[in-house]
C-alpha cells in the first residue's frame, strides 16, 4: 500500500520533478549536513567547557545541559529549530542575584556566564540562518539546473502563456486588480 504512492509520483509531472530534484540535491544536501555537523560539534564541546557546571533550572534540565556531548547536541539541535534558544542562554547566564552557589560543585560554582550572548546568538546566526538559508540554495540550485537539462520543465512557450492569462487579470498591467 506503501509503494501505490509511488505510482502516482509517475503520474504527476510536477511532483516528479521535485523528486527528481531531491535525488539530485541528496549529496550536496550530505556535504551541508556534515558542515552543520561540525559547527555543531565544535560548539558542543565549546558549550561544554563554558556552561557544564551551571545550575540546572525550568530549561538547563537533566535532559537538556552541557554536561555530556549527547545533551550538548541535543540542546543545540533544539537551537536550531529556533525553539526557545534565547531561554537557554538565559538560564546560562545564572549569577547570584538569581541564585546560583559560587562555592559549589568544589569551589567551582553553579553559576553561568556572560559568554553565553555571544555564544548563543553567534550560533543561532550560523546554524539557523547560515546554514538553513544554504540548504534552501542548494535546493533551488538543483531546480535550476534540473531546469536547463529538462527544458520541458518551464519553457518559453509556458512563460508566454503565463502572460497571456495574467494579462487577463491585469489588463493595465500596473500590478493592481479589480475586486
Amino acid at each position: 500500500r506503501v509503494l501505490r504512492i509511488l505510482r502516482l509520483v509517475k503520474n504527476l509531472k510536477g511532483l516528479r520533478d521535485l523528486a527528481l530534484t531531491l535525488v539530485y540535491a541528496f549529496p550536496a544536501l550530505v556535504n551541508v549536513g556534515a558542515l552543520l555537523f561540525i559547527v555543531s560539534f565544535i560548539y558542543a564541546v565549546l558549550g561544554m567547557n563554558l556552561f557544564c557546571r551551571v545550575q540546572h533550572q525550568e530549561n538547563i534540565s537533566d535532559d537538556r545541559n552541557f554536561e555530556s556531548f549527547g545533551n550538548a547536541m541535543l540542546l543545540l539541535f533544539q537551537c536550531i529549530t529556533g525553539d526557545g534558544w534565547s531561554a537557554f542562554m538565559y538560564d546560562c547566564m545564572i549569577d547570584e542575584a538569581r541564585g546560583c552557589d559560587p562555592t559549589a560543585n568544589d569551589g567551582k560554582g553553579d553559576c553561568g556566564s556572560r559568554l553565553a550572548l555571544p555564544y548563543f546568538i553567534s550560533y543561532t546566526i550560523v546554524a539557523c540562518f547560515v546554514f538553513l538559508n544554504l540548504v534552501v540554495a542548494v535546493i533551488l540550485e538543483h531546480c535550476t539546473a534540473l531546469g536547463s537539462l529538462n527544458p520541458e520543465l518551464v519553457s518559453a512557450h509556458d512563460i508566454q502563456e503565463f502572460k497571456e492569462a495574467w494579462g487577463l487579470f491585469d489588463p493595465d498591467a500596473d500590478g493592481k486588480m479589480n475586486v
